[in-house]
């Protein structure tokens, strides 16, 4: 039975990544122009309606911060969400309390590619990725009321996962720029000054976060090679220098999503490593190693690995034994690995988070 639950659980993380995967590179529908925010179960009144694809829809609105930030959204997490209640795929983007409730779509009915959220430090901003009418992905910005977007990017090239550093005043995301090999970059907040980070020559940099500290990022890493190899967590300093292995080899195994701890003393990440798909946790000196979830009997963790401000719990998306109805779920869990949750638990495909 062991060896069997080996099988599966290694089983489920490679189909997890396929279907990601798959997930990104077929987005194939286009965008709609226009914007109508909802609360499940109505408008929110006075919402208005904006020209996405201008690339300079209210801007006064995305880049005027109010004083002090938005404190009321700290704690919030911000997710993708399809409800599966259509033909076709029809991603936005939603809000909820930790605890999954007060649920509020922020993309516009409409819109049907927003995926991929980062909430900025202050609270105020969400960055995020979109299918764009160019035939493209693309990262924009929203105000955290959904009610403004600007456009960041326009390469032809697919740019996607964007995460903020601890300032605001940056944006680190994954293009497909360097020969369609998916390689981090940096822009300013307002898109400006875009500049790549690392410099693949084959295989890909992604899943990347920005330290707490501000001075390094981590992302996965997959090498390509004759012998299969897992992904390994790395960290690289803002100008590119200092790049460093943070995780062990694990052989064909290997590690996915990582998140930094707020003090920015260690990390945590997806990995196999053990035969089995669960959350571990590192110091940033490599130290400290250990297995800090056992739950992959019950369900197959997939993506977004996120730590809650205050340092107490972590989220991720994955599958639970109710797959076929409720698909990908949200769950939390506190870091000593106690007191799994499912807060989504609704039929469709949460996913994408970020707390």
């Amino acid at each position: 039975m062991k060896a069997k639950n080996i099988i599966i659980s290694s089983y489920c993380l490679v189909m997890a990544v396929v279907l990601a995967c798959s997930f990104i590179d077929n987005l194939g529908s286009q965008m709609q122009p226009t914007r109508t925010p909802d609360q499940e179960g109505g408008e929110v009144p006075g919402s208005p309606t904006l020209a996405i694809e201008s690339g300079d829809a209210s801007p006064e609105a995305v880049e005027n911060l109010p004083a002090g930030g938005c404190p009321e959204n700290l704690g919030k997490i911000v997710f993708s969400y399809d409800p599966v209640d259509r033909s076709s795929i029809h991603y936005g983007i939603y809000l909820m309390n930790p605890d999954g409730s007060n649920r509020i779509r922020l993309s516009g009915l409409d819109e049907i590619h927003h995926t991929q959220p980062a909430w900025s430090p202050e609270r105020c901003r969400i960055a995020f990725t979109s299918f764009t009418q160019d035939g493209d992905d693309d990262i924009y910005v929203m105000t955290a009321d959904g009610k403004s977007i600007r456009r960041l990017t326009t390469d032809p090239a697919r740019d996607m996962f964007p995460d903020w550093s601890p300032d605001g005043k940056q944006i680190v995301f994954v293009s497909y720029r360097n020969g369609g090999i998916r390689n981090l970059f940096v822009m300013d907040a307002d898109g400006s000054h875009q500049r790549q980070l690392t410099t693949n020559p084959e295989e890909y940099s992604q899943w990347e976060q920005w330290s707490p500290t501000g001075d390094e990022i981590a992302f996965t890493y997959n090498p390509k090679s004759d012998t299969p190899k897992g992904g390994k967590i790395f960290v690289i300093n803002l100008d590119g220098s200092g790049l460093r292995q943070i995780t062990p080899d694990a052989g064909h195994l290997g590690d996915l999503d990582s998140a930094w701890s707020p003090d920015g003393k260690k990390m945590y990440f997806i990995s196999n490593r053990s035969s089995l798909t669960e959350i571990w946790e590192i110091n940033l000196d490599g130290s400290g190693l250990r297995q800090i979830s056992d739950i992959s009997s019950g369900i197959s963790i997939t993506h977004s690995l996120r730590v809650s401000p205050d340092g107490k719990q972590i989220a991720f998306y994955g599958i639970g034994p109710e797959g076929t109805e409720y698909m990908q779920e949200i769950y939390v869990f506190n870091v000593d690995g106690s007191g799994l949750e499912d807060i989504t638990h609704s039929p469709g495909q949460e996913e994408w988070l970020d707390w």
